[in-house]
């Protein structure tokens, strides 16, 4: 191989290092941006909970309220 032919694929060798370091970089970011996510879902799953009980604890007072009317008015 020519000195010409080495410092040619020394440029490609190079050039496929910078582009693995730049899918990386994008990978590294996309897994950040996963963890962000499940970070998020795992929030709205807790407050979906809350919610629910919020939801419960109101058709109790309802179901209470219900109650309360049917005894007064007998």
């Amino acid at each position: 191989m020519s000195t010409d032919e080495l410092l040619a694929n020394q440029k490609i060798i190079i050039s496929n290092q910078e582009t693995i370091q730049a899918n990386q970089e994008k990978l590294n970011q996309m897994l950040s941006n996963q963890e962000t996510i499940i970070s998020n879902q795992q929030s709205i799953l807790a407050n979906q909970n809350k919610l629910d009980n919020v939801v419960a604890n109101q058709e109790r007072i309802l179901a209470n309220q219900e109650a309360i009317l049917s005894q007064l008015s007998k």
